[in-house]
């Protein structure tokens, strides 16, 4: 227990302060600014107000809340870029007074976790304050305190969710201890001690430095203007992923189960406050993508880095004009089956192609294809330089390290993009083949899928595929993290091969290479299930007693293999009825019924880690709970709103859904009278699929997609329930 909790105290410290929350600050004041226009806008059209004017501290949520004494703090110099340094020490004399005197009222405070009594405290003295009966002018000393806390406290808010949710994920995908883009490994125990507590947003600092230490030995040339552009486009990346997150809007205080989310009720019934958070992740939004496209053509690891969080930030929809639930009875049963497939298809297909996560996949493999070229020496001729202070000799090797990492993060999300999305890879596999294939070829000690040109298992996974050896929990957490770091590069393993099953239907490959790829695919998911899968499966069971930074690495990780391993029985299934394999081993497969029953092991396994993931609706004793206490507050509520890539958690969801929902038609339909089907298959199948909604309605709380999908969910499940009673 003591490990436990020495684990999770280091994993979870934070420290904001620095230039990275002073420019952010002044990124929200420019929101802030917008936001308050477009209130007043709002105002003067609603003819008849009896409410008096606020101002924008008013339309702050309560829940927008931090320790203001997390500012004052001067940045460190390997935490931070050196222009917004310099932005910092500028603005940091102006801002004494005033951070001081707000700071008097504050009490002390963890520089990582909110205080929710400060901000309730500000804010209502900040209503007071612009009450009809005591109005401030918004150029007196005390406003303009209060404008300067606000821009410290959102800012800060945005800053920890981006810390609680991609930082955190990253520190267990991105590892050096599994990166194949390394030069060795190491062990979870050296991992952690250099990391160490103080190096929090440990890929935001190693990314700002790698670009400084490029630009200072001429590997990569921006101009002043574009070298601002670049940090800018980074930064509001971040804030446009942090306000995913709903906070102190109805959303947020929502329960499950509630009213219909389609219901367009919202209005204005509840003040204007509530709409805050999404009108802040609005225009969020909509500055980073501009300033994305405005570094579009820049090859820089910070904007690479930047479409990478961009690519994974969902866009917030406007309310449609049509409820997803119109219509729904004249389809009548066909609208639990086939229809709502459509229905689902079109909501995902309407989040457009993945165009940002592919630009920075393309951007990380020419700034790696430009360093190796430079390490054999190609390049030198046209720069003119020799060895020593300049060039790729004075990069460090943990800087190395680092364009490795970040290499690795380019082609995970590249490869999971592509086989979701049903697109090439941008990286082709002759392009990104890591060291230890590169000195398999060299030997000539290499099977079929290494000539092919495909990721080889064994390369990947040296001496493991046939080990039966496994953690078993009860374990210490450094053994728990270790077995989960390593099973992150597994999971990418098995959505390259689904990417090249894909590829092999779509260009007619002959029987032996689509079967060649189905034997390499399925020892990989037969080595999952002894290893990864089992011990995952052991955590669920004892979910409430695993810490909660293993909870979240795991749940994020299994439910991402689930939804590979439910799209490979889709393209098993799609190969066995179309006679695209061999004869022989398609017979097998159909008799055995293997998608079948990799679609079901799939599915009920979603629906555990949705029932552990999201709050219980059935013991009263914790609800109101946060099941992520260690986590900021807008992402504590449930472990499934500490994934940061939405779409593969909706995606997954889902399909197990739908799995279930049709096993229930089907149940529905044929009871009583064929075998195997009973209505207590009916009860079981509406139970496991009422799982899944439940983890697609938590999500929609910071997704429209989901939300609207869980509607559709919603409908389709009464109207089976609703056959029943004919």
């Amino acid at each position: 227990m003591q490990e436990h909790m020495t684990w999770e105290s280091e994993s979870a410290s934070v420290d904001l302060s620095g230039s990275l929350l002073e420019y952010n600050s002044m990124l929200v004041s420019s929101m802030l600014n917008d936001t308050e226009n477009s209130h007043e806008r709002m105002q003067e059209e609603m003819t008849g107000a009896s409410a008096p004017t606020r101002s924008v501290s008013d339309l702050m949520p309560p829940y927008f809340s931090s320790s203001p004494n997390t500012f004052t703090q001067p940045p460190s110099d390997l935490e931070i870029d050196p222009i917004y340094q310099q932005m910092w020490l500028a603005s940091q004399a102006s801002q004494a007074s005033q951070t001081y005197s707000s700071l008097r009222s504050a009490p002390s405070q963890s520089p990582w976790r909110p205080s929710d009594t400060a901000w309730m405290s500000l804010n209502q003295q900040s209503s007071h304050w612009n009450s009809p009966q005591r109005s401030l002018s918004p150029f007196s000393i005390d406003q303009q305190m209060i404008n300067t806390s606000i821009r410290h406290l959102t800012s800060a808010n945005l800053l920890q969710i981006y810390h609680d949710v991609l930082e955190y994920s990253l520190s267990c995908w991105l590892s050096e201890m599994t990166c194949p883009y390394q030069a060795g490994s190491r062990n979870i125990t050296q991992i952690k001690r250099e990391r160490g507590s103080s190096q929090s947003n440990m890929i935001y600092q190693r990314t700002i430095r790698l670009d400084r230490v490029a630009q200072s030995c001429n590997l990569l040339q921006l101009t002043h203007a574009e070298d601002q552009a670049a940090s800018k486009a980074l930064h509001l990346a971040i804030m446009a992923f942090a306000t995913q997150w709903a906070q102190g809007s109805r959303r947020h205080r929502e329960k499950y189960p509630t009213r219909p989310l389609g219901n367009g009720e919202d209005g204005i019934s509840d003040g204007i406050t509530e709409e805050f958070d999404r009108v802040l992740q609005r225009q969020f939004w909509d500055q980073a993508q501009r300033a994305l496209q405005e570094v579009a053509d820049l090859e820089s690891y910070r904007v690479a880095c930047a479409e990478l969080i961009f690519g994974m930030t969902q866009r917030p929809w406007n309310p449609g004009n049509q409820p997803p639930g119109q219509g729904m009875q004249e389809h009548g049963r066909k609208f639990a089956t086939e229809s709502v497939l459509i229905k689902l298809n079109d909501i995902i297909n309407k989040e457009g192609a993945p165009i940002y996560l592919e630009r920075a996949a393309r951007k990380m493999h020419a700034l790696k294809y430009r360093c190796d070229a430079l390490e054999k020496g190609l390049g030198r001729q046209c720069g003119g330089r020799g060895k020593g202070a300049h060039g790729i000799e004075a990069v460090s090797a943990e800087d190395r390290e680092t364009v490795g990492l970040l290499y690795w993060m380019a082609i995970m999300c590249d490869t999971l993009s592509s086989s979701m999305n049903e697109r090439p890879v941008v990286v082709l596999d002759q392009d990104c083949k890591y060291e230890g294939q590169k000195e398999a070829q060299d030997v000539g000690n290499f099977d079929k899928s290494v000539r092919e040109g495909r990721w080889n298992l064994d390369l990947f996974l040296p001496g493991n595929l046939k080990q039966t050896h496994r953690t078993h929990w009860p374990c210490s957490c450094e053994a728990a993290a270790e077995d989960v770091i390593k099973s992150a590069p597994v999971k990418v393993l098995l959505f390259r091969h689904i990417s090249y099953l894909q590829n092999a239907i779509r260009k007619s490959a002959p029987q032996d290479q689509i079967e060649d790829i189905i034997h390499m695919t399925t020892l990989l998911y037969e080595y999952w299930n002894r290893t990864h899968g089992a011990f995952f499966g052991e955590l669920v069971q004892n979910y409430h007693a695993v810490p909660q930074r293993i909870q979240g690495w795991f749940l994020c990780i299994s439910a991402h293999w689930y939804l590979a391993c439910l799209m490979l029985a889709d393209l098993l299934e799609f190969i066995d009825d179309n006679s695209l394999g061999a004869e022989g081993a398609t017979h097998i497969r159909t008799t055995s019924q293997l998608a079948r029953r990799m679609r079901m092991h799939s599915a009920r396994g979603l629906s555990h880690l949705s029932r552990v993931g999201t709050p219980s609706t059935t013991n009263n004793n914790n609800l109101g709970m946060p099941q992520m206490s260690d986590f900021h507050h807008a992402v504590n509520e449930g472990t499934v709103l500490t994934e940061p890539w939405s779409i593969i958690l909706i995606r997954a969801f889902t399909k197990a859904c739908m799995v279930f929902l049709g096993d229930a038609d089907k149940s529905l339909r044929y009871s009583g009278y064929t075998f195997g089907y009973n209505i207590y298959d009916f009860e079981r199948n509406m139970e496991q699929a009422e799982d899944c909604m439940k983890g697609l309605w938590l999500l929609g709380k910071k997704s429209d997609m989901a939300r609207e999908i869980t509607e559709i969910l919603s409908l389709t499940l009464d109207e089976l329930r609703n056959q029943t009673c004919i």
